[in-house]
């Protein structure tokens, strides 16, 4: 069967895919646990302002009342934390279908904030793995985590394990945002740009920003020891139909410098819930080997609070 890629095959490619779309993230292969870092010391709840917040769902407007907006997140106990729309706890699930076939499931999780350096930082943690089936023929097992300065959501720190196959990679880098320096763990220094963020940060930052029709985002990214300008074009509005439930959205593009078979061919639309929440609703992308979404499936905004 000439010209066809063999379904085994697929399944490869679709499993190494999963973390690559559940952040938009696009620079490199997915991602895994790290260890606790000796030097962060965790906050408290109270602390880091993690009080609870209605959830969202159907058709959430923006001028919802029970939607906590940028800042809800403790920023009358500590005004000194830039106005997030997130709060501790916050927590994505989702599925991932590549053709119509369920691959696997993915989540994205506000866990805490901690002290990095003499940084408070949002650790934010992103998981995928691939399900009974796939595993049976391409097992993921991947997670990321990033640490995003509370003051200036900037990037300090960017961690992944992969586990993808027989393939294993582990990376731990920090920025110094002060001199511009990324530390890598294999004792690599590079040069940065000002305000550099790490491919998950700068997608929470871009929840953080008003996102009008026809604007275009620059966000300096750094990934796999390259530096370059992630460019976040914003489309339209429009209403999705989710298995958690129907969202007003807005549509942005993260024009992605991807490797593999993203490779100037693939696309990523991203759809946001169109209110100060920012909520991750869908992905999906068209590749040379097909199409793969993304959808939410279930959410819960604080600690107390879940759908």
């Amino acid at each position: 069967m000439r010209g066809r890629v063999p379904e085994r095959a697929r399944l490869g490619i679709l499993a190494a895919l999963l973390l690559l779309l559940l952040g938009t993230l696009a620079a490199g292969r997915g991602n895994s646990p790290s260890p606790a870092d000796s030097s962060a010391d965790s906050l408290t709840t109270a602390e880091a302002g993690g009080s609870p917040v209605a959830p969202g769902g159907a058709a959430a407007a923006p001028n919802d009342s029970s939607a906590d907006g940028p800042g809800a997140a403790g920023q009358e106990a500590d005004p000194g934390l830039a106005a997030v729309p997130w709060k501790i706890g916050e927590y994505f699930q989702f599925s991932i279908d590549w053709n119509g076939l369920n691959g696997g499931n993915s989540l994205m999780q506000v866990q805490n904030i901690q002290r990095l350096e003499g940084h408070r930082v949002y650790r934010i943690v992103t998981k995928a793995e691939s399900n009974s089936f796939v595993s049976k023929f391409y097992k993921v097992r991947d997670r990321a985590e990033s640490y995003i300065d509370a003051e200036s959501l900037y990037t300090r720190r960017f961690v992944k394990h992969l586990r993808e196959g027989g393939y294993k990679k582990d990376l731990d880098v920090r920025f110094d945002q002060e001199t511009r320096k990324a530390a890598y763990d294999d004792g690599a220094s590079m040069d940065v740009p000002a305000r550099v963020h790490d491919v998950l940060s700068a997608f929470y930052y871009v929840r953080t920003q008003p996102l009008p029709n026809g604007a275009t985002l620059l966000l300096p990214t750094h990934d796999n020891k390259k530096s370059y300008d992630m460019e976040v074009k914003v489309h339209r509005r429009e209403r999705v139909q989710v298995p958690a439930g129907t969202f007003d959205c807005v549509v942005v593009e993260p024009m992605l410098k991807s490797e593999g078979v993203f490779k100037s061919k693939g696309s990523i639309l991203v759809w946001l819930s169109d209110d100060e929440r920012r909520i991750p609703v869908l992905v999906r992308s068209k590749v040379p080997v097909g199409s793969i979404s993304v959808s939410l499936t279930d959410m819960r905004l604080s600690f107390q609070a879940k759908r």
